[in-house]
């Protein structure tokens, strides 16, 4: 399925999400939690989303649009580096260590998920480690695929005034 995919999608999220923050809330001020987060569907081959959001004034939306897609389609064309997968991996494998501690994981997502669909247990056996052998080469191949002009949707939303 998908897992494999969303999981990097989720690190580039994160990377794309780092670098709105640098150009559009340090540089220009003119958000202050602009983010980006990733989605998907098990069940849907094939369907997912990267989402980058910048809340702004409303004269500012279609320049922060436009260079929410720009950062985006930058990352597909360039890719990323190493600096950028481990400022994003650490905090997301401190995450990780910690929900198997959390008695939700394993009720909500362990066991309830195994038990719909056994193959799942794989999966999560190898979660971690297939995060941390996450490379740069991989996240920039699945950024080329999936970001980018050609993906875009750009969504407006404007007050009526």
């Amino acid at each position: 399925g998908n897992t494999k995919t969303f999981r990097r999608l989720n690190l580039i999220a994160d990377i794309l999400s780092d670098r709105l923050r640098k150009e559009i809330r340090e540089k220009l001020g003119a958000s202050y939690s602009p983010n980006a987060g990733a989605g998907g569907s098990e069940g849907l081959e094939g369907f997912g989303y990267l989402l980058a959001e910048c809340s702004g004034k409303a004269e500012d939306t279609k320049r922060l649009a436009d260079l929410a897609a720009k950062l985006a389609a930058t990352l597909a064309a360039e890719g990323t580096n190493d600096d950028e997968l481990e400022r994003s991996r650490k905090p997301l494998q401190s995450q990780l260590e910690k929900s198997k501690r959390d008695n939700s994981y394993w009720l909500s997502t362990v066991l309830a998920q195994s038990q719909e669909d056994p193959a799942r247990l794989d999966l999560i056996r190898g979660r971690d480690a297939d995060y941390a052998a996450i490379t740069t080469k991989e996240l920039d191949a699945v950024a080329k695929k999936f970001l980018g002009e050609k993906n875009a949707l750009k969504v407006l939303i404007r007050p009526k005034n």
